[in-house]
């Protein structure tokens, strides 16, 4: 079962719903991270309130500089690249024990990807788009952690990912010794296989054999880098479905059957199968089972219910 203690760390941009303090001193409001912040212990960050450019403030963009860029203030012509270098540094090396990161999209100093780079201080129109200073760090040194903008968590895929990843690093981090890596794998090995198998393969020689505890942490960022495919959820489900269908009813076994095939078709969500299943688990009375974090690997107050999508994973995760 879920542990309800649990609380993952998480750094955030600050103007995501915790203080108005963009350039023009006003706050996003963004429903994923309010949703999440009676189960996650958020550090906010911005980075250009910090270095003192003030709120409000003159806007600042980045600037094209040969191979590199700076970040610079047009009303102003103020260069503040050295100041943002040193406090990204420092801010990362002080919160270094997070599992993950949710910047705000397009920001010269907190964007991933889609931030708007000039040719020049006064340029009219961007000639490229890139990550914000803040943002080209947390990629550079914690690039296996759980990273999003907010506009992607929107997408439940997405956000079922990020969540799953999220707290599975938050438990790992409690694993001091081989006895604990083994509760560890124990509790999490269905959520693991259905993640990928043959990375999976690894962890287990490594909890078995007495693996060093650094050898399993790096296969489980592997294994987490990427979203794991709907039809090895499915196969976990039917695997499971196999060892317990002997104790149920024919109608129950059509209705899951059903349910799994509109999981696969996109027409329903995960919870559905997974619901049915998990009552047959705790009708088996397998505490094996009926802890497995397969079943709720993040608490149900973050789960919607209206979430439905298709089983299609895109090309779209890492940055």
């Amino acid at each position: 079962m879920f542990d309800m203690e649990r609380r993952p760390r998480v750094v955030v941009s600050k103007c995501l719903g915790f203080e108005s303090c963009r350039y023009n001193g006003q706050i996003i409001s963004s429903d994923e991270v309010k949703e999440m912040r009676d189960h996650i212990d958020f550090i906010t960050v911005c980075p250009e309130s910090e270095i003192g450019l003030g709120v409000p403030r003159d806007p600042v963009r980045l600037v094209r500089d040969g191979q590199d860029k700076k970040l610079m203030q047009p009303n102003t012509g103020r260069d503040v690249t050295s100041e943002m270098k040193d406090y990204c540094a420092d801010f990362l090396k002080e919160n270094s024990d997070v599992d993950g990161f949710i910047l705000k999209s397009k920001s010269p100093s907190c964007g991933l990807k889609e931030t708007k780079i000039y040719a020049a201080i006064d340029g009219a129109a961007p000639v490229a788009k890139g990550a914000g200073f803040f943002g080209d760090a947390v990629l550079k040194y914690h690039p296996k952690k759980a990273i999003e903008y907010e506009g992607r968590l929107r997408n439940y895929q997405i956000r079922d990912h990020f969540l799953t990843k999220i707290y599975t690093l938050s438990s790992f981090r409690d694993v001091k010794n081989l006895e604990e890596l083994q509760k560890f794998h124990e509790h999490n090995r269905l959520l693991l296989k259905s993640y990928q198998e043959e990375m999976y393969e690894k962890l287990c020689d490594l909890s078995e054999e007495g693996g060093s505890l650094k050898d399993y942490e790096e296969i489980l960022y592997e294994l987490f880098n990427r979203p794991p495919e709907c039809e090895s959820k499915i196969k976990i489900m039917s695997e499971l479905f196999i060892e317990l269908k002997s104790d149920v009813e024919e109608d129950e076994i059509e209705f899951f059957e059903v349910s799994l095939d509109e999981y696969r078709e996109g027409n329903t969500s995960l919870n559905v199968p997974l619901s049915i299943l998990y009552t047959w688990v705790l009708r088996a009375k397998d505490p094996g089972l009926k802890d497995q974090s397969f079943f709720n690997p993040y608490p149900r107050g973050l789960v919607r219910l209206e979430d439905v999508r298709t089983c299609v994973v895109r090309d779209y995760w890492n940055y």
